[in-house]
């Protein structure tokens, strides 16, 4: 079998690929890339963005279209996606609502500093829209494990390390959420041995 390597740093995104190769009990090598150094990334996609996976001739960019490589390619280890349309619908759902509700203030925040900007401002609208989503989630994980079904799914491998990363971004402490979402999110994050 080909071997399995990851460019990346750290992000949810990348976090969120290394959830899913050690959930389904993949090896792999990540390459650690400077954030502000892209040119390998560039060099290999002709974009910038991470994660990157090459698995043989075969290269992706985009979290998402990773975590779907992993389960089609891999369908004997554990699932992250199904063939149950409702249950599918339900995992898309929560993809969007990590990458709209949660990772949106985050990104906003980055981009305003990349551009030079320091504005309280924007990191306080962040930081609310962030803990508002982030209460969203309690409800949903009172006396359930995972998001969806009886096992992890993309939509815990999508939304977690997103909650993990706000939280070790100023956004909230781990006190301020709700202590079902954070046993979900250690259950989630104990599969990134890098975090």
């Amino acid at each position: 079998m080909a071997a399995i390597e990851v460019f990346g740093f750290e992000t949810s995104n990348n976090m969120k690929v290394r959830i899913a190769l050690k959930y389904k009990d993949l090896s792999y090598n990540f390459h650690d890339i400077d954030p502000h150094d892209r040119d390998q990334v560039v060099n290999l996609t002709g974009q910038p963005l991470t994660p990157v996976m090459r698995h043989g001739d075969v290269l992706l960019f985009d979290s998402g279209a990773i975590l779907r490589y992993l389960d089609a390619n891999f369908p004997a280890a554990p699932r992250l996606f199904t063939g149950n349309r409702k249950t599918l619908v339900a995992i898309e759902g929560w993809e969007t609502f990590g990458r709209a509700k949660l990772l949106a203030p985050l990104v906003r925040v980055v981009n305003h500093r990349l551009e030079g900007g320091d504005d309280p401002a924007v990191f306080d609208a962040a930081q609310a829209a962030f803990k508002g989503a982030a209460a969203e989630l309690a409800p949903v994980l009172e006396g359930r494990r995972w998001l969806v079904g009886e096992s992890m799914t993309g939509a815990d491998v999508t939304t977690a390390p997103v909650v993990f990363r706000g939280s070790g971004y100023g956004f909230c402490d781990r006190e301020e959420l709700a202590p079902q979402v954070v046993d979900w999110m250690d259950r989630v994050m104990a599969f990134d041995t890098a975090s």
